[in-house]
């Protein structure tokens, strides 16, 4: 799979920490992708002020897609998220993607529950879900209420936490777990929030896909720094299923940062 030239077209849900890009792909690419795919993004051409540095391509979940259009929305959380939050419309960025396993469709009574930059997949997810007719429960949390994206385009019943108490429930958003009977937890964010949702989900017998970050230099399975146990987060994930992660030795306790270096998670 080869990048192609997408133009920037449009941005919209302006925040104090990112925003959101529509981008239209010029050619070489019809694949509607799933809700927790993502893409390789690139900038062919950093606006001014940055350097070559942010060249190198980085991987984006996808936000929402309309026939002929990719949405991404971005925190600005280093020197290529910057520059990408520096763009402007009719700028040109390269994108390579659909790529990985997104999250599957086949719940009837869902829950999502996201936490910082894990709400952009979900809110894709959740208006598929509500475009076949099933209204998703979302639990959105973040640090205060400016990091909680898209918290009013989301179909169907939305709770806020935030750790500031700013906005909803004062606290995490896996607080807002207790007493739910859903028959799937999806979920994206912060690892330490998808490990308590993983161990709530285990424990009330049902059934979680996890969407993952990892540090993904290629993203098509060459450099396998996104391995986590014997699986490529960017191939096999990065939406895994609790049947994969139940009995994980690294899920929660080691990451692979920028030339494979191991890094253990707080105990």
């Amino acid at each position: 799979m080869r990048p192609v030239a997408a133009k920037l077209t449009e941005i919209d849900n302006r925040t104090s920490v990112g925003h959101s890009l529509w981008l239209t792909p010029c050619s070489g690419w019809e694949e509607q992708p799933e809700p927790g795919q993502f893409v390789m993004v690139a900038l062919p051409h950093p606006p001014a002020g940055f350097g070559r540095e942010v060249c190198d391509a980085v991987p984006m979940s996808v936000a929402g897609w309309e026939p002929g259009r990719l949405r991404l929305t971005i925190k600005d959380l280093g020197p290529t998220s910057a520059a990408l939050l520096a763009c402007r419309p009719g700028d040109m960025l390269a994108v390579t993607g659909p790529l990985g396993h997104g999250f599957s469709l086949d719940a009837r009574q869902p829950l999502l529950m996201g936490g910082g930059v894990g709400a952009p997949p979900l809110l894709f997810l959740a208006q598929q879900l509500a475009a076949s007719g099933i209204d998703p429960v979302t639990l959105l949390g973040g640090t205060t209420v400016d990091e909680i994206f898209h918290r009013e385009e989301f179909p169907g019943i939305v709770e806020i936490a935030t750790d500031d108490g700013s906005a909803g429930h004062h606290g995490f958003v896996t607080e807002l777990l207790d007493g739910r009977s859903p028959d799937l937890l999806y979920s994206c964010g912060p690892e330490p929030m998808l490990v308590k949702g993983l161990e709530w989900a285990l424990a009330n017998g049902i059934r979680a896909e996890l969407c993952l970050e990892r540090y993904m230099p290629c993203g098509v399975g060459l450099c396998g720094v996104c391995t986590i146990d014997r699986q490529l987060v960017c191939q096999d994930g990065p939406v895994l299923g609790s049947e994969q992660l139940e009995h994980s030795a690294e899920f929660g306790k080691v990451v692979r940062e920028a030339g494979g270096v191991v890094r253990h998670a707080p105990a």
